[in-house]
């Protein structure tokens, strides 16, 4: 591993982390103004960031339509009766849950 940082007890968990999930390779953000500018430039590129006209240093990101936290329509509420669930209808007994 060649990342280190000044915390011991960050490194023995960067390095245990890095052992379990073998990357590629690991950095380390340091918050400055420099790889801020470069991960801006980055997007920028890539077109993930847009800037906005109206709004100096200030950019648009959409995410993926497919990139969501849950689908409606598979996401249940599981109580012991429907009532208790409200008005999403999305209910499932426990029972059948499991």
């Amino acid at each position: 591993m060649n990342v280190a940082v000044k915390n011991n007890k960050l490194n023995k968990w960067i390095k245990e982390t890095a052992d379990l999930c073998r990357p590629d390779d690991i950095y380390i953000c340091d918050g400055s103004t420099k790889e801020y500018n470069l991960m801006i430039e980055k997007l920028l590129e890539s077109g993930i960031a847009i800037p906005l006209k109206k709004r100096p240093n200030s950019f648009l990101f959409r995410s993926d339509p497919s990139d969501v936290a849950r689908v409606e329509d598979r996401t249940y509420i599981s109580t012991s009766s429907k009532e208790d669930a409200g008005p999403t209808y999305n209910w499932i007994a426990p029972e059948e849950l499991k």
